[in-house]
Parts: structure tokens; sequence; C-alpha cells
């Protein structure tokens, strides 16, 4: 257990308590987070508004809390990585000076569940400005919130595999004002872990990303259909079809929030934020080995039987072989829509598509760009890290935004046909 201390420099605040709710995604999804998180919360059950949220960096954005904010975040949002409860805050570098800020902020704060015991973890985000290991970081808050439990009569029970609360810890802010911020977790962890997923295939896309490539398309769900010729397992159709509905991705009794006394007077349940929106979705794939991953995936997320059958349509087809007439016989609704949008997450030749070689790959890439030539109006979305597809792909992008899918450096392309 580590005791009081100080840092001989102290920057100013040296420990103060937090309020905000924290939306953290990937690189440069900051946009993509607000506009989502917008969105929803219009349509939620509450009468209430969203501040601009404060920025930092471009992967984490800051807002006020409010439980029903809060709690529409946790339940729905779908293009943030982790959603989290700041609690308190430190710029110690250093173990003993961190413990002995966080002990006493963290003893005056209510908003840590009560009762007779508490299962919990701790999770240690990037903090490598810090003068210590992860794992000594991890400890050092560990001890602090044992301590804090103990002061109140509870039993401490570290539990990392069923935590009925994770609080998380990472180091943010400016170069010149660094600190080490202490959360709780009320997103339910990962936040591309849906639970939809039951059949994996062999590269697959983050639903987070997934969610982010459809938001960026600017598809209208209402007057335009959505067409993933390359689904494998489905991710980016679930996905679309999620955000058309406004769907929930976590039911607030498996959250956090259950825990929470600030939440204990919101809603249980997670209607559909648009019910009335029907999304007209072409799922397609060349290899017809993948079709029953696909349905698997679309039946654990809710999505198939008669309620669903026009809206969303799985089949085998190239998307070299792709035309217009095609795609009408398939979702005969798409003749009194809109020119719609293609979403789709091609191989880069570095795990899946690596066997066929780089010259197979860019022809691929080519004919692609040639059916969708036949699609004049349409928008064409990708994630891509493949240097080489836009040449290949033989169209300008209207819109480049870098990007990382599981470590690998691409980029969203948005392409208008």
């Amino acid at each position: 257990m580590y005791g009081s201390g100080s840092d001989i420099i102290r920057p100013v605040p040296r420990n103060v308590q937090e309020t905000h709710l924290r939306l953290t995604g990937s690189g440069g999804a900051n946009r993509v987070m607000e506009a989502e998180f917008k969105r929803l919360v219009m349509r939620s059950p509450f009468e209430v508004q969203v501040d601009k949220p404060k920025r930092e960096g471009e992967s984490t954005l800051l807002y006020p809390f409010d439980a029903r904010t809060a709690w529409v975040a946790a339940c729905y949002h779908r293009t943030s990585s982790r959603i989290s409860w700041d609690l308190c805050s430190s710029s110690a570098v250093r173990l003993e000076p961190l413990f002995a800020d966080l002990v006493p902020l963290l003893m005056a704060d209510d908003r840590i569940p009560s009762g007779e015991r508490l299962r919990f973890s701790v999770e240690v985000g990037s903090a490598s400005d810090f003068e210590a290991a992860p794992l000594q970081l991890r400890g050092v808050v560990k001890n602090a919130i044992v301590e804090v439990l103990a002061s109140r009569a509870m039993t401490a029970e570290l539990d990392a595999d069923t935590p009925e609360v994770v609080f998380v810890v990472r180091r943010v802010g400016t170069p010149e004002a660094r600190r080490t911020v202490v959360g709780i977790d009320i997103g339910g962890g990962a936040r591309h872990r849906r639970g939809a997923r039951v059949a994996m295939g062999p590269a697959p896309f983050r639903e987070t990303m997934a969610a982010q490539l459809i938001m960026l398309s600017r598809w209208d769900a209402r007057t335009e259909p959505l067409i993933d010729p390359m689904a494998g397992g489905g991710t980016i159709p679930i996905e679309a079809a999620g955000l058309a509905a406004g769907a929930a991705i976590r039911r607030p009794v498996d959250l956090p929030i259950s825990r929470l006394d600030a939440f204990q007077d919101l809603p249980i349940r997670t209607p559909d934020l648009f019910p009335g929106t029907v999304p007209r979705i072409l799922a397609l794939d060349a290899d017809p080995e993948r079709i029953p991953a696909m349905v698997g995936n679309l039946r654990a997320a809710g999505l198939t039987g008669t309620a669903h059958e026009n809206s969303i349509v799985i089949a085998t087809q190239d998307v070299r072989s792709l035309t217009p007439d095609y795609v009408h016989r398939m979702l005969p609704a798409s003749r009194d829509m809109q020119p719609g949008v293609f979403c789709f997450n091609p191989p880069y030749g570095v795990r899946l598509g690596a066997d066929q070689g780089a010259k197979k790959l860019l022809t691929l890439y080519s004919e692609m760009g040639r059916a969708f030539s036949r699609f004049s109006g349409w928008r064409a979305a990708c994630f891509v890290a493949n240097p080489h597809f836009i040449e290949a792909f033989g169209h300008t992008p209207a819109m480049t935004k870098p990007a990382t899918n599981a470590e690998l450096r691409g980029a969203f392309l948005v392409f208008d046909l």
C-alpha cells in the first residue's frame, strides 16, 4: 500500500474531481461520434440537448455529465470504442503521489456504488508517459479503490472476468498539462463487442469502424438503398440496420449503470429510436461458403425472419458482375428510391487477399471500380489499408480520412460515382 508523498513539480491543478462523460473512439473519430450522439439524443425519450463537446485530441469527446444523455450513449452509441464517467484526475506522474491524490478524492465521491461488497476490475489505457509500468499504475489505482471501499465497510473483490464495475485509468491532456484520469466504464467495455458476431471471418472488420464508415457515407436509410458487395460475416449490414432503426446495442440491466445511483430513475427498456425506418440493404459475397456465417450473425442480431425479409436481402454475387438491374431485382423497393450507397471493406493484401498476390488484388480493385461506374449518382464508401487502392479503383475520392483498423493504418474513402 502506498502512503503520502509529493512531486517536486506540481502542475496546476494538482488533483480535481471530474464530472465529464467521456466518449473515446479510434483516431480521427471525433466528428462522427459527435454527429451520431447528437442524432441519438434528439430522438431519445428525454427532452434534453447536448452541448458542444470539448475535444481531447482526435479520438475523445468530453460532455458535461447528464445521466440522461449518458444513458443514451451507453445504450445506443455505435461509433465509440469506450464510454466512461470521469471521477477524478491527478497530475502526479509517480506512484506514491498518485495514491495520495486519489484516496481523498475517491473517499469524498458518492458516485462509487454502495452496498456490502463490490466486484471490480481496473483497466489501464495508454500511459506511456507515466513514470511506472502499466501494471504498477493499475495496482496503485486498485489499492486506492480498496482503501476507499474498506472505509465504507464494503468488501472489495478484484474480478477481471465478471466485474460489476470497471474502473478505467488513462493519461490524457495536452503535453503541457498531462494528467491521470480515473473513471467508471459505463458503456459495457469495448464497444465493438456487440455479441452478434457469432461466426468470425478471416479478416474481421470492427463493428465500431463499420458504424463510422456508414456514418461517413452519409447514407439516408429512408431514401437510399445500401449495398455491401463484400459482406463476409455481415458486419456492415448489421451496423447499417442498427443505425437505421436507432437500435440499442446494450441494455441498462447489462451495464454498470444499473449499479449507479444517478441512473436509478431512468428507463430499463431500450426501444428503437427510429422505429418507422425500414432500410433496404443488400448483403452480397462472392463466396457461397460465407453465407451461412452471415446468416448466423444476422440471426444473432435479431435481423432475420419475416419482419426483415424485405429489408435485408442476402445473396451470392461477385461484385464485378453487379448491375443496377440486378439490384432492382433483389431489392424491388429500390426502384422507387434515390441512388444508393455501396459500403464495403475490401481485402487489403495483408490478411485476407495476401495469397492472391499484389497484381491479382489490384486487378480486383480495378474491375470493382468499373462495375461501380454502372451506378451513376451512387456513392461508394470503404475502409482500405492498401496504398494502391485509389489508383487501381479508378475513381477520385470526395473524402479521405486516415484511420486504423486492428492496428492496420488505412483510410476511410468516400466516392461520388
